[in-house]
């Protein structure tokens, strides 16, 4: 009976896995940028309620950031219309990790729907912004990165993102943060 029941979780967190890459990629084509923020949460051999513990403040950094960022990007645009909300995809990776001392909770983030064409100039800009907003979060740190999604990459960086849900029996299949993703309706409806 233990059998089955495992079987039957596999096949459970594949489809989940298989449904969940399948929309990512249907979004990745309206994302141009790819960021990447570290915390100052530490991950390594701490307890499970601790994780929990970090795992909610890096969610509420996350959801600071994301709100100043719509406001930074669209400033009351967002909440006029529906189609000016930028996409906010994030992944917050480092919950399983019990082999580096050094590692702590990161975030990978595709953005896009942004309001204008994707440069180096507005890459710099945006960098900056996120930086500043980032930092001033209860566990941002200035280690921020921010690089432009060419044609063709943008599917390779939501893969990236999504990486953890495909590592074996210890898949984390949450690592994507659902209650800071944002995706205009009209792009999923397109």
């Amino acid at each position: 009976m233990k059998a089955i029941h495992t079987a039957h979780n596999k096949a459970a967190a594949a489809a989940y896995i298989a449904a969940q890459h399948d929309y990512l990629q249907r979004v990745a084509a309206h994302c141009d940028y790819a960021i990447t923020l570290q915390t100052s949460l530490r991950t390594c051999g701490i307890k499970a309620r601790t994780m929990e513990d970090r795992l909610y403040k890096a969610q509420g950094s996350l959801r600071q950031l994301r709100n100043k960022l719509n406001r930074l990007l669209t400033g009351n645009g967002y909440k006029r219309n529906d189609r000016y909300l930028p996409v906010f995809v994030a992944a917050i990776e480092g919950t399983t990790n019990d082999y580096d001392l050094n590692r702590t909770l990161h975030i990978h983030i595709a953005l896009g729907n942004t309001g204008h064409e994707a440069t180096e100039a507005t890459r710099r800009l945006l960098e900056d912004g996120i930086r500043q907003i980032w930092t001033a979060t209860a566990v941002g740190t200035a280690d921020v990165r921010v690089d432009r999604l060419t044609k063709g990459t943008e599917h390779r960086w939501m893969d990236y993102i999504g990486k953890e849900a495909h590592t074996g029996s210890t898949g984390n299949t949450g690592v994507i943060d659902y209650s800071n993703t944002q995706i205009p309706a009209h792009l999923l409806n397109d």
